[in-house]
């Protein structure tokens, strides 16, 4: 089913030309995202103009007309990216998706204030149209606070429901996204990447014990594969067995993935942080799931016998501790 996107990222002084640069086409060439097809952003267009001269310049002059106390660590700005899975944006024809675009304008425009936002532009050079909508974070009694006006986790799940009530008012076949807070979801455990990685490391170690099936009669080969293996068993069961309660997680992210594909080359380079921290925690719980299936391979392969002995071994030492 399509989703409804909504996403913030908050940008610091530091941030704000590069993400000017990004969203206005300023550069030559994306070489970091090979998903931006220069030829077609031409077609590219606004909602609302950017400032005469540059995101920078116009927070200071609104930040300083407002008088702000601002900080070294100040968000100077947020810069929204609003669209829907791929395979809906995509078959809407033109006219649909600009409606679309400014219903979504006009819902942040009531939340942030029409005055504080600086730029409201829709790509339309990559593979999925979307739009990035940079605001100032300006509270009515001029106060520069983009917790005031985001909140903290709670609110950020009423916004999502906000906005997707408004946008579904439209376009009913739209799905709102689940929050960890809905689903209660939880973070896959460090120990288990650790756990993960040991076992990675043993892996080449114990195959090179098993090449021969019968090394298990061969002395002190023997003896080697069955101390290697009986270190290495409790862990692979431990290890499963985690990666089995995390499946409906690794599910969820697949998903999420897939409706986030089209944006990856966009955040490598803008180097947005939280999200490509997200990127690299599914990339490693993904090797995880190859690491799952890399132990049931060699599983397989150990004598029944043999695997009986190890495990009965186990279970007995367990049993004295």
């Amino acid at each position: 089913m399509p989703y409804a996107i909504l996403r913030f990222q908050k940008r610091k002084a530091g941030g704000v030309a590069s993400c000017e640069r990004h969203n206005e086409r300023k550069k030559e060439a994306y070489k970091s995202n090979p998903d931006i097809d220069m030829e077609r952003s031409k077609d590219n267009y606004h909602l609302v103009n950017p400032p005469r001269y540059t995101y920078k310049k116009e927070i200071n002059r609104m930040v300083a007309e407002a008088g702000c106390k601002v900080r070294k660590d100040s968000v100077m700005m947020v810069e929204t990216l609003i669209t829907a899975s791929p395979e809906f944006m995509n078959s809407l024809p033109p006219e649909e998706q600009k409606a679309y675009f400014q219903t979504a304008l006009d819902f942040i425009s009531e939340r942030v204030g029409k005055r504080n936002i600086l730029s409201a532009v829709i790509h339309m050079d990559e593979k999925t149209p979307h739009m990035h909508l940079c605001f100032v974070p300006l509270t009515p009694d001029n106060k520069l606070s983009a917790k005031s006006i985001l909140g903290n986790q709670k609110s950020l799940s009423e916004w999502q429901t906000a906005y997707h009530e408004r946008m579904s008012a439209r376009w009913n076949q739209l799905e709102r996204g689940q929050s960890s807070m809905e689903t209660k979801r939880k973070h896959i455990p460090t120990w288990l990447y650790k756990l993960g990685s040991r076992l990675d490391k043993q892996y080449a170690e114990i195959v090179s014990a098993l090449s021969d099936i019968n090394a298990f009669n061969a002395g002190k080969k023997r003896d080697k594969a069955l101390e290697l293996l009986s270190a290495w068993l409790p862990d692979v069961e431990k290890f499963s067995k985690e990666i089995g309660r995390q499946q409906a997680y690794i599910d969820s992210l697949k998903e999420r993935i897939g409706q986030e594909s089209d944006y990856a080359g966009r955040m490598r380079d803008e180097k947005y942080e939280q999200e490509l921290k997200v990127q690299k925690a599914n990339q490693r719980i993904f090797e995880l799931q190859k690491t799952n299936e890399q132990m049931g391979r060699l599983l397989s392969k150990i004598p029944p016998e043999v695997l009986e002995e190890l495990q009965k071994s186990n279970w007995n030492r367990a049993k004295e501790r």
